[in-house]
């Protein structure tokens, strides 16, 4: 049997209801509604079923659910329903899977540690300006092909510099993020770790940096060592340290 198309002002009302997030009251007034109109239970069910919701194996809590809202409706004879009424029942079983859905992923504050460090990485390691000092003029033009993509060649440009002035900070920092964009991690911990151990630096990111190679190679134990670097940098106010705290929070 061909299901009817949507009205338009209904397709609208109900794709805004599961695309934001609506008050309690906003909620009620859905259930209800499809449990009092019998085309906009076969509408709301279509629009389900259509954008793949309905998933084939539901987790404990949105079964507890479904099992309370058949309690409910438990007077109703299901044999004696006609189909219209079977949608009905399909449709706020389908709501109330979304509502769960929507507010386990709404209180859960874990963030995939890759796709974090990523975001930093391509937000404030892309474009960078050399801090003035020495060998500035060779610093630039690592960074110059650093900025525009040429990772291997700025690489090459920092570690020479570093043959000839290895307790060069910042040919050390920015060997290290430049491997980093390489997705070479082993190599850019290595870099972050000499840089970490300089003392006497006005600031110096280090263990920051150390922690986000860490979350975005996100090997087993990465993770972990990289909350223990983060809480490092926070606990002693290190570069990074705001980052970090909010990382912390989000890990």
């Amino acid at each position: 049997m061909l299901i009817k198309k949507m009205e338009m002002d209904n397709l609208d009302y109900i794709e805004d209801y599961f695309k934001n997030q609506p008050a309690d009251e906003q909620k009620q007034q859905f259930e209800q509604r499809i449990l009092a109109d019998d085309s906009f239970a076969e509408e709301v069910a279509f629009y389900l079923s259509a954008n793949g919701i309905i998933k084939d194996q539901l987790q404990q809590e949105k079964k507890q659910r479904f099992r309370e809202i058949y309690q409910q409706q438990k007077e109703v004879s299901v044999k004696k329903q006609p189909v219209k009424i079977m949608w009905r029942y399909a449709a706020a079983a389908c709501v109330a899977a979304l509502i769960i859905m929507s507010s386990m992923l709404l209180f859960n504050k874990h963030a995939a540690p890759d796709k974090l460090a990523a975001n930093y990485i391509k937000e404030n390691l892309q474009t960078l300006s050399v801090t003035m000092g020495t060998n500035a003029d060779s610093l630039q033009n690592g960074l110059n092909l650093l900025n525009t993509g040429k990772l291997p060649k700025a690489l090459k440009q920092f570690e020479s510099m570093l043959q000839y002035d290895a307790a060069n900070t910042e040919a050390i920092k920015y060997a290290g993020i430049a491997c980093l964009r390489l997705d070479n991690y082993d190599k850019a911990l290595y870099y972050f770790k000499q840089l970490a151990a300089r003392t006497g630096l006005y600031s110096n990111p280090g263990k920051f940096y150390q922690s986000l190679t860490l979350l975005k190679r996100n090997n087993n134990g990465d993770e972990a060592a990289a909350k223990q670097l983060l809480r490092e940098v926070k606990e002693n106010k290190l570069e990074g340290e705001q980052t970090a705290a909010a990382w912390l929070e989000k890990l």
